[in-house]
């Protein structure tokens, strides 16, 4: 047996769900009531009674030790007044025959008026053969896992304190009641939170740089100091004291406009956090307690509605402020306690319990109503010391039919609310490294997502009302925006085999090289067909993640990519390249297909390998332009005319470079794909890679013009937009304003020209000697920033550690001052680096003769004045700074 602690959103939700049609699967002709259940109400009367007497009389030879498998102290702690049995799942008992035993799984919900606790257990009943109906008896009952410590809280109100300056603190905050009412909120273990109504005032500063950043974009300061009416606490009870201010209380009656405030107050936040629902067996709210340290404060303030302060010691980054309405993080960061345990860095992957080795997904889609009938199969392996409970990701669109074990059979699986969750029971411990394989079944109506909504903006001209097009051909995708199949809650690599189903007039692009159908073990026999075509895909290689899209597709091209293989032990060697296209495009998807070829050479000599070795290019209709990229395809919106919308003012948008997208999507395969990133700070590793290669191309296939070009967008996207945050950011740069050209332009575009300016630092040679290391070191890995700077040290020789300091966790743009004075032959340059920071900053100067020709060198500012002298080949003319707008910096000439 092993008790849940009560942390987590693990225990949102417990005995909501029940899988359908468990109490009523006996074999054989009805014979009146389910003896099964009959026994299940008897176990109820001796518990909540505290009837030793009548719970031994329960079992077929009294309670020995064979039959009960655990201490009856367990089962009859004092002061329980309430027990409700649910059963869960129900299977034939081996070894009787059929109709005279069965084993039960249950859950057994027990209470005192103030605390509760929930046992899942299995029960084997059985009678004689040929019996009567109170013959029947349990055999064995063993407690598989259980949930302590969930407690009834109360709010005093016949105990209440007036405040002057009363002070409740957490990490970096401090919520201050000048003067009012402090009602506590208690549980058997004490004070478990409070109630303050009056005036107040919230004060928050955050420690790290970043997130002072982001608090002024929020609020025009570093630090906020608002005020508030109202404020609901939850902590420890061990943490009431060093918490608050307790001295500055005065117990004092309060009057029933003050009740009536706390108790509107407590009613309202009190079931958002550590909030259990038991919905199944009471009408009552029910919680659990925060562990020691953990705080949650909803704070009603007069000027930004209800903000949210959380300390979450289960979370990687465990200090959040929100603004619950506007579902806006302001504020993310690790506290100082959890950086000293863990270091500055993370991954996601540090809270994985599981690894998924392998997916096997059978889905019958009917793209018209955008549903789905699905089985999916799931090969795990246990990570953690142990683990009695999985957690799945699944869109909570989806109803789950049933979850079944190849090692258990039928499983308990429970739904958790609000988090596209779904948690499976295990009847025994799963031991580290121990493998599982789970079938889950399911069905239901999910939207297509669009593509992905990062990559462009579209704007619309504000005179004009602008609708989606109604002549476009329609498509239906599901990938990484969307919970379509159940998946590991941290997202890890594994293989995969997929098949879809879809009426007999589509056809599917989808993750993995298109196999038959006979060639892979399939769940085909557990989802109906329906008539239709069923198109079959397997991934040798790790995937983040799978995806598909469904079309009246129609094969435009097909032709083979020849790979450089300079990266050693790839045996992919060729890339089966295809182009499918909706019916009106197939004259772009044969240009596309020429494209893509040579795109994907080139990428390919890069890095010495492609990732994948086969390649779908899916061209379809749409009203806007975008890309989307999973493994071993890539899906491009071709928009139609519209003059009402316009994407020309957005990062991502490049006028003389018409195959941005296509070279920015291929690239992901790479970058986003092959190599992942290890959270959501990492993600410019994908995005900004993928531009700077798209730049690359874009320089390979049309010239340095045209590279320059992009060159000058990216800087003028930077400056702009560099004090909107750090790279490191990542997607919630432009979050706080709902603006997304913040991301693109500094995750995009300035990590494109970070990368731009590291190989003017370092040299081509060892700046793609970095690149390929980088590549081979977390291939079908995530990687973090400093494993790319490891890998660029590693080449270069030199420490790289102040350059992505600055470039990649800073928000700063140097501004440097310059002159230049010719002397014959001769050019001399003086930089000066303004301010207290000095970054590493190559900058092109552009010598000209007065023959008219030019000669370019990189001066390599690394320290606050730096003065170079550049002998040219005849007499100088002219001396130009950053002309090629390749160094992000403000530059002033003296």
């Amino acid at each position: 047996m092993r008790a849940l602690q009560a942390c987590g959103a693990l225990l949102l939700v417990l005995l909501a769900g029940h899988a359908a049609g468990a109490a009523a699967q006996t074999s054989g002709p009805a014979t009146g009531p389910d003896p099964v259940v009959a026994m299940h109400r008897a176990l109820e009367r001796a518990l909540a009674a505290t009837n030793r007497e009548a719970f031994a009389a329960l079992f077929a030879q009294g309670v020995a030790k064979t039959g009960l498998r655990f201490d009856q102290d367990e089962l009859f702690r004092p002061g329980i007044t309430q027990a409700i049995v649910k059963e869960r799942d129900r299977a034939p008992l081996e070894g009787v025959p059929p109709g005279d035993g069965f084993r039960s799984v249950i859950d057994v919900f027990m209470a005192t008026p103030t605390k509760a606790r929930v046992l899942t257990a299995a029960m084997d009943v059985q009678r004689p053969s040929g019996g009567v109906a109170n013959s029947w008896r349990i055999v064995t009952l063993e407690i598989l896992s259980s949930v302590e410590g969930i407690y009834k809280l109360r709010l005093n109100t016949t105990r209440t304190f007036a405040a002057r300056n009363f002070v409740v603190s957490s990490e970096d905050l401090e919520l201050v009641l000048d003067e009012g009412m402090v009602f506590q909120i208690e549980c058997d273990e004490g004070v478990t939170g409070i109630v303050m109504v009056g005036r107040g005032t919230l004060k928050f500063s955050p420690a790290p740089p970043a997130e002072r950043g982001q608090l002024r974009i929020f609020a025009g300061s570093e630090s906020l100091a608002t005020p508030f009416d109202a404020a609901f606490v939850r902590l420890s009870p061990s943490d009431y004291d060093k918490r608050a201010t307790r001295d500055r209380l005065v117990e004092q009656p309060a009057d029933g406009r003050q009740i009536r405030r706390a108790q509107q107050v407590f009613a309202k936040e009190s079931g958002k956090t550590f909030a259990v629902s038991l919905e199944d067996v009471t009408s009552e709210r029910w919680h659990l307690l925060p562990p020691a340290e953990d705080f949650v404060a909803e704070i009603e303030t007069r000027r930004y509605d209800t903000l949210t302060y959380s300390r979450s010691s289960v979370q990687a980054e465990d200090v959040s402020l929100y603004q619950r309405d506007q579902k806006r993080t302001i504020a993310l960061y690790a506290s100082a306690a959890k950086i000293a345990a863990r270091g500055r860095f993370y991954s996601d992957d540090a809270g994985r319990e599981y690894d998924v080795l392998d997916y096997n997904i059978d889905v019958s889609v009917v793209p018209e109503r955008s549903f789905i009938d699905a089985r999916a199969r799931l090969v795990l392996r246990v990570r953690s010391t142990s683990v009695t409970t999985v957690m799945l990701r699944l869109d909570e669109a989806l109803a789950v039919a049933d979850v079944t074990s190849v090692e258990y059979g039928p499983l308990l699986h429970l739904r958790v609310r609000g988090q596209n969750a779904l948690l499976v029971s295990l009847p025994r411990v799963a031991p580290q490294d121990s493998d599982l394989t789970l079938i889950v079944r399911y069905a239901g109506q999910v939207e297509s997502q669009a593509l992905d909504v990062d990559t462009i903006a579209v704007l619309p001209d504000p005179q004009e009302v602008v609708v989606p097009s109604s002549v476009v051909e329609p498509h239906f995708l599901l990938s990484s925006r969307i919970v379509w199949y159940p998946q590991n809650p941290v997202s890890d690599y594994a293989t995969g085999t997929l098949r879809v189903t879809v009426p007999s007039n589509y056809r599917v692009i989808a993750s993995g090289t298109p196999v038959a159908s006979d060639n892979v073990v399939s769940l085909r026999d557990l989802v109906s067909q329906g008539g239709g075509v069923s198109f079959t895909f397997r991934a040798d290689q790790p995937l983040r993640y799978m995806g598909f899209v469904v079309s009246r597709f129609l094969r435009t091209d097909e032709r083979t990519v020849t790979v450089d293989t300079a990266r050693a032990g790839t045996d992919i060697d060729k890339v089966a390249l295809v182009v499918d296209t909706q019916p009106r495009l197939q004259a772009k998807g044969r240009q596309l297909a020429t494209q893509t070829q040579n795109i994907m050479s080139f990428y390919s000599s890069l890095i010495g390998e492609a990732p994948f070795p086969s390649m779908t290019i899916g061209l379809v209709e749409s009203d806007t332009p975008g890309g989307h990229s999973p493994g071993y395809f890539v899906l491009l919106n071709d928009p139609i005319p519209n003059p009402n919308l316009s994407w020309r003012a957005d990062p991502a948008s490049f006028d003389s470079f018409p195959e941005f997208f296509i070279a920015h999507e291929l690239a992901h395969q790479w970058w986003g794909q092959a190599v992942g990133w290890k959270n959501y700070h990492e993600q410019w590793l994908s995005e900004g890679f993928s531009q700077y290669f798209a730049a690359l191309w874009a320089q390979r296939s049309r010239g340095d013009r045209v590279f320059n070009d992009m060159l000058r967008q990216f800087r003028r996207w930077s400056l702009a937009d560099s004090d909107q945050g750090p790279i490191y950011l990542g997607y919630r740069l432009g979050h706080i304003k709902t603006d997304l050209r913040v991301y693109r332009a500094l995750v995009y575009n300035k990590g494109a020209a970070v990368l731009h300016m590291l190989r003017r630092l370092v040299g081509d040679e060892a700046f793609f000697a970095g690149l390929r290391q980088f590549y081979e070191d977390r291939r079908f890995q995530k990687a973090g920033t400093e494993d790319f700077e490891h890998a660029m040290e590693q080449q270069t020789g030199r420490k790289l550690d102040r350059f992505f300091e600055r470039w990649i966790y800073g928000t700063g743009i140097p501004r440097v001052v310059y002159h230049a004075s010719v002397s014959g032959n001769v050019a001399i340059v003086t930089f000066e680096q303004r301010g207290d920071t000095v970054f590493d900053l190559p900058v092109t100067v552009t010598v000209t003769g007065t023959d008219g020709r030019s000669r370019e060198f990189v001066v390599e500012l690394t320290e606050a004045t730096v003065a170079r002298t550049l002998q040219y080949d005849g007499p100088v003319r002219q001396v130009q700074v950053n002309r090629d707008n390749a160094a992000l910096a403000e530059f002033d000439e003296r």
